[in-house]
C-alpha cells in the first residue's frame, strides 16, 4: 500500500469531526425552536389569525439611524413569514429608547398576544432586542453585535468621547440597570457576533452567552457590520426566529384540530338525535 492511500484513509475520521462540528451548532439553534430552515419537510398547517409580528431595531450607538439596516432586513423578514414593524425611537437618550422598544413590544402583545411577538436588532438596536427578551415581553429575539454590558463598554469613549455616556442619558447606575447581561434572559435569544469586532469584543457576547443557556451565540466571519458582506447572515436570523415561532404554532394547530374534531362529534351528535326525533311516531 502507498502512502498516498494510507493518508486518505488516515484523513476520513479527521474530516467526519469537523464535519459534525459545523453541523453541531446549528442543530442546537433549530433545537430551540424545535425546526430551522432547509429542514425538509413538507408545508406545515399554519394557524389561524395574523402572521407573527417582528419589532426591527436599527443600530447607531443611540446616536443615529442606521440607513442600511431597514432595506436589508425587512425584505428577509418577510420572506421568512414576519409582519415586520420598523421601530423608530429617540435618539441621545438612550433610557427613552428602551421605554418606546418596551411599549411598541406590549402594543403588539395586546393586540396579538406574546406568542406572535418577535424582534430583531443590530448593534444599539441588539442591544433593545436583547433587554425585550430579558424583560419577556417578546416571544424570541435575534441580536446582531448588541452592547450586553454598558459597564464594561470602551468603545464609545474613544470614538464619541469620554461624555458619550452622558450624551445618551445614561449614568452610573443606568448603565448597570439598562445592561441585557443583568436580566434573566428566559426567552430564546441568538446572538449574531463577527468574531473580528472591534466596535463590540466577542468576548463581552461569549461571556453573556456563558450566562444563560438560552442565549445562544453564533460567531461568524466579518467585523461589526459582517451582515452587510454576508446578508445570509440575516436570512438565518429570520428562518431560526421563525422556527420558534413554529413550535408555537403547533399549539395553536393541535388546539384547532382538538375544536374542530370536538364541532365534528356534537354535529354529529345533532344530527343522530334529529334523526332519532323523527323516526318517533
Amino acid at each position: 500500500m502507498t502512502i498516498g492511500p494510507i493518508r486518505r484513509i488516515l484523513a476520513i475520521p479527521v474530516l467526519a469531526l469537523l464535519l459534525l462540528a459545523l453541523i453541531a451548532p446549528a442543530a442546537a439553534l433549530a433545537a430551540e425552536g424545535g425546526t430551522g430552515p432547509g429542514n425538509g419537510k413538507g408545508k406545515e398547517r399554519e394557524p389561524a389569525g395574523p402572521p407573527p409580528q417582528l419589532l426591527l431595531f436599527h443600530g447607531g450607538s443611540f446616536l443615529f439611524e442606521d440607513p442600511n439596516f431597514e432595506p436589508s432586513t425587512v425584505e428577509a423578514a418577510v420572506a421568512a413569514g414576519f409582519q415586520t414593524h420598523y421601530v423608530t425611537y429617540p435618539l441621545g437618550n438612550m433610557p427613552a429608547a428602551v421605554l418606546r422598544a418596551r411599549a411598541e413590544a406590549r402594543r403588539l402583545r395586546q393586540k396579538f398576544g406574546l406568542e406572535r411577538v418577535y424582534a430583531y436588532g443590530s448593534s444599539a438596536g441588539g442591544t433593545l432586542a436583547a433587554l425585550l427578551s430579558g424583560d419577556s415581553l417578546i416571544s424570541a429575539a435575534v441580536a446582531k453585535a448588541p452592547v450586553t454590558d454598558l459597564v464594561g463598554w470602551e468603545w464609545p469613549l474613544s470614538t464619541y468621547g469620554p461624555e458619550y455616556f452622558s450624551q445618551i442619558g445614561l449614568g452610573p447606575l443606568a448603565r448597570y440597570r439598562l445592561s441585557p447581561d443583568r436580566r434573566p434572559e428566559e426567552k430564546p435569544l441568538l446572538v449574531v457576533q463577527g468574531r473580528g469586532d472591534r466596535v463590540v469584543p466577542p468576548t463581552m457576547n461569549e461571556a453573556f452567552a456563558a450566562k444563560y443557556p438560552r442565549v445562544h451565540l453564533r460567531l461568524v466571519p466579518g467585523g461589526h457590520t459582517t451582515e452587510r458582506l454576508r446578508p445570509y447572515l440575516i436570512n438565518e436570523s429570520m428562518h431560526w426566529l421563525h422556527g420558534v415561532w413554529r413550535a408555537h404554532a403547533r399549539v395553536f394547530v393541535r388546539q384547532e384540530i382538538r375544536e374542530e374534531r370536538q364541532q365534528r362529534r356534537e354535529e354529529k351528535a345533532q344530527r343522530q338525535e334529529e334523526k332519532a326525533q323523527q323516526r318517533v311516531p
